[in-house]
């Protein structure tokens, strides 16, 4: 299983280890990173189960969880990670994405998204890659449409909360033709954006 630390100049991601479990339960537990998704969690032994949950999947090499490490502090700015991963159809998602809120806004969302797709399209040759964003929280669906992502469409009722409750998902799409414009985009957003 692929466990490459893919450096930046504002985060590193480096592969999930038990090691990062407690800073990331401290993080996860915080209200307003569900406020817009189907999950909800607030109690440290949900948090704990969504890490067990993400180590499971990466021993069985479905998943490649990261720890989002913020350089200039040192801390845990969130997590990520490649999801579903299908080498015999070239393709995955990139998800299961929590950012502190302290880091909204900044680049670190940003850059953690560059690092995936660039590890997804050039070094684990991948030909698609999809994101899953519930369709009521629109300022994820404004943030990887402005790097260039493409909407497919709505999953109906595609997941239940913890109250049973039928939730939609936009589904997002970047394909390997639309790699070197997306790459271009993310390098300005970056580089000219952010500076």
């Amino acid at each position: 299983m692929d466990t490459q630390q893919l450096e930046g100049s504002v985060v590193t991601l480096v592969p999930l280890k038990e090691e990062h479990r407690p800073e990331l339960v401290k993080l996860l537990i915080d209200p307003l990173i569900w406020e817009y998704t189907w999950r909800k969690i607030s109690t440290s032994q949900q948090a704990h189960q969504l890490i067990d949950t993400a180590m499971v999947n990466q021993a069985m090499g479905t998943d490649i969880p990261y720890a989002v490490i913020d350089r200039a502090s040192g801390r845990i700015a969130g997590s990520t990670r490649i999801m579903h991963l299908d080498y015999t159809h070239r393709n995955a998602e990139i998800g299961g994405t929590w950012i502190s809120p302290e880091y909204w806004r900044t680049p670190v969302n940003t850059e953690s998204k560059s690092l995936l797709l660039h590890h997804c399209f050039e070094d684990l040759n991948l030909i698609r890659v999809n994101f899953s964003i519930v369709s009521d929280n629109l300022r994820s669906q404004r943030a990887i449409e402005r790097i260039g992502a493409v909407r497919e469409g709505i999953l109906r009722k595609q997941r239940l909360t913890a109250g049973g409750a039928a939730l939609d998902n936009a589904l997002y799409s970047i394909i390997d033709d639309e790699w070197p414009a997306v790459k271009d985009n993310l390098h300005y957003l970056l580089n000219v954006k952010y500076k």
